[in-house]
């Protein structure tokens, strides 16, 4: 086994035996400040998927604003504690190989989703996912500001971005950007999230 495939090990393990935990960490934050900029280009009764949806908190206050939220989570034990908090539809599913193409949402939030793929994969993750939204649909993004990655104590690993980056991505994957945000970390750790609003040229 190689160390993309240990890594990728490591994080399936974690959030499929730990997800109590990661839902009791995350589930009280209010995500009304990063949600409220992608809410507010939508029409009252959007169709919006939240891919990785962890603990189903987005789903609830989503669906509390008046949106039609569906959640995507790999772990089988979060994806259920999600429904269970939320009362909105969760499929259990992979990023990386779910069949995208069978859904038409006006909107899709990734929010810290994807800070475990590699910069190497991204563009193709990105891609998998943008087929799921429709010709006017907005993405709501987050990602860790910084170079490199680190590995915390659980042995999941962390990538870090700038913005030129991830531009660099978004306009090879035809994306526009409307708006960029830079965020602190609501879990007080004081880490910088890069958030971007963007739309289908």
């Amino acid at each position: 086994m190689d160390q993309k495939e240990i890594h990728a090990e490591r994080v399936s393990q974690y959030y499929g035996t730990q997800y109590g935990a990661y839902f009791e960490k995350t589930v009280r934050v209010n995500p009304a400040s990063f949600l409220t900029p992608f809410i507010q280009r939508l029409g009252n009764g959007s169709r919006l998927w939240d891919i990785g949806c962890g603990s189903g908190r987005d789903l609830l206050w989503l669906k509390e604003q008046g949106f039609k939220p569906t959640g995507l989570e790999r772990s089988i034990g979060l994806a259920r504690l999600a429904h269970n908090h939320s009362r909105c539809p969760v499929v259990v599913g992979d990023f990386e190989t779910f069949d995208f193409s069978r859904i038409d949402a006006d909107g899709m939030l990734l929010t810290a989703a994807l800070v475990h793929v590699p910069p190497k994969r991204l563009e193709a993750v990105l891609k998998n996912i943008l087929r799921g939204l429709g010709i006017r649909g907005l993405l709501s993004i987050s990602m860790k500001q910084g170079t490199g990655c680190f590995q915390d104590r659980t042995g999941r690993r962390f990538y870090l971005w700038q913005s030129h980056g991830l531009e660099s991505i978004f306009n090879s994957l035809n994306l526009r950007p409307l708006d960029v945000f830079s965020n602190v970390s609501a879990l007080g750790t004081r880490e910088t999230w890069l958030a971007y609003l963007l739309q289908k040229r």
